[in-house]
């Protein structure tokens, strides 16, 4: 096979609706990432209870569960795109209003759970419909492409928000990362202005209700081996493995005695590793079956989440959340574009948020958890801990084949990418 260019590993950018889009998610995200790391750091520093950071961190991410299902049948139903302008005005709203609260001295951790809970809401809604609407701006023979750099442009700004969220902490207080968060969303508001989706006409459809649409997705996800195994392997990964994140800040000042701009740094490094995974990713993960590309990041997440907890000194642990990063992209590509390889567009959205759940319920129950073990064994044997229950989750998925269904999304990626070789015929064949 051919070895890609840069120009076919950023074909999707060649797409000026979707570069706009691109480089506007970029903007906002790195907004959101900057809040998402803030919110534990004023957690922290109410009580100083890792415990704290997980009750603020459940209810954080749990309304990202309940919503995503509202999301995902509304993306089904309505032009994402007017959707989209609609939750990027809430997630402002409630950036502003954790500004506030931060900024007059007047945040609790009832307070910021309430305001975190508020915004998870509104989060919960913005995903399904997000992920659907990519697949509105370039065509299906990119979309393997687009979706890589979707989640290429996500991770970027996981490396730069946190990082930047340090050092506007360290300058100005948390207050200040919020308020530049709720302006991002502007970026975003005024590109979704002057692009067009294919769904913009899109109209509700006589007697669908809502429960119907989820029963409907429910029974679609249930038939695909391939989603289901993309579900399974996202509750492992969001449950044992990510908590992590939320609880850099714990082991930054109290494991590490860093603060400001290096646990900014911190923060930034799991980023960054997703920032050095990417070309790889774009130009060499397409030619790996995903079965063995999926069991192979999982492994090498675990394995960094342990050495995060093991690592002595900043530079080690710095070094153990590059590969953190790493393959969480590769795992967030993996999955996402098996997904959106199989689902039936009629229920792209429901089918999504369906996942999305099983992601966003997975990851507050892990947060709380690890806040529950840290306050009693410490976070470092917490960390260890997780790690090697997620190594031990992903043998047992590997042993018993979970995996091997995803051939179905490599035979659809590989007749999207060469129509002349029988793609529709293998694209009727995975129910696309």
């Amino acid at each position: 096979m051919a070895r890609p260019t840069m120009t076919g590993a950023a074909a999707a950018l060649s797409h000026r609706d979707f570069r706009r889009f691109w480089f506007g998610a970029l903007v906002s995200n790195t907004g959101g990432w900057m809040q998402n790391a803030a919110v534990p750091v004023v957690a922290f520093g109410l009580a100083g209870s890792p415990g704290d950071v997980g009750i603020t961190g459940f209810f954080q991410y749990v309304p990202f569960m309940v919503m995503g299902l509202v999301g995902g049948a509304l993306a089904d139903r309505y032009p994402r795109r007017r959707l989209l302008i609609a939750t990027q005005v809430a997630q402002s709203a409630f950036a502003l209003a954790l500004f506030a609260l931060v900024a007059t001295d007047s945040a609790t951790t009832l307070s910021l759970s309430a305001v975190a809970f508020g915004a998870g809401l509104a989060g919960g809604l913005n995903v399904p419909i997000w992920q659907s609407f990519v697949t509105e701006l370039v065509p299906r023979d990119t979309l393997l492409n687009a979706v890589t750099l979707n989640s290429a442009q996500f991770n970027a700004a996981r490396a730069l928000g946190p990082f930047l969220a340090g050092v506007v902490i360290a300058a100005w207080g948390a207050a200040a990362a919020f308020a530049l968060n709720a302006a991002s969303y502007l970026v975003v508001i005024g590109v979704l202005t002057v692009i067009r989706g294919t769904s913009d006409q899109r109209v509700v459809a006589a007697g669908q209700r809502f429960v119907t649409r989820v029963r409907a997705g429910a029974r679609h996800l249930r038939a695909s081996p391939p989603i289901v195994a993309c579900c399974v392997a996202i509750i492992a990964v969001a449950g044992l493995g990510s908590p992590l994140f939320s609880y850099l800040p714990v082991i930054g000042e109290n494991e590490l005695g860093v603060t400001g701009a290096r646990l900014g740094l911190l923060f930034g490094a799991a980023g960054a590793g997703s920032v050095l995974f990417t070309p790889l990713l774009l130009t060499v993960a397409p030619r790996i079956r995903r079965a063995l590309l999926l069991a192979g990041s999982m492994s090498l997440y675990g394995v960094s989440v342990v050495a995060t907890g093991l690592a002595p000194t900043y530079p080690l642990v710095l070094v153990a959340l590059l590969a953190f990063g790493g393959a969480y992209l590769a795992i967030a590509s993996t999955i996402n574009t098996t997904i959106q390889l199989v689902v039936d567009e009629d229920l792209r959205g429901v089918v999504i948020a369906l996942y999305i759940g099983c992601l966003t319920g997975a990851l507050p129950v892990g947060i709380f958890c690890w806040g529950l073990a840290a306050d009693r064994v410490g976070i470092r044997a917490t960390t260890v801990g997780a790690g090697v229950a997620l190594l031990l989750a992903t043998a047992v998925l590997v042993v018993t084949r979970r995996f091997e269904v995803m051939g179905a999304a490599d035979d659809a990626r590989d007749a999207a990418a060469h129509p002349a070789a029988g793609g529709n015929a293998a694209a009727r064949e995975v129910g696309t």
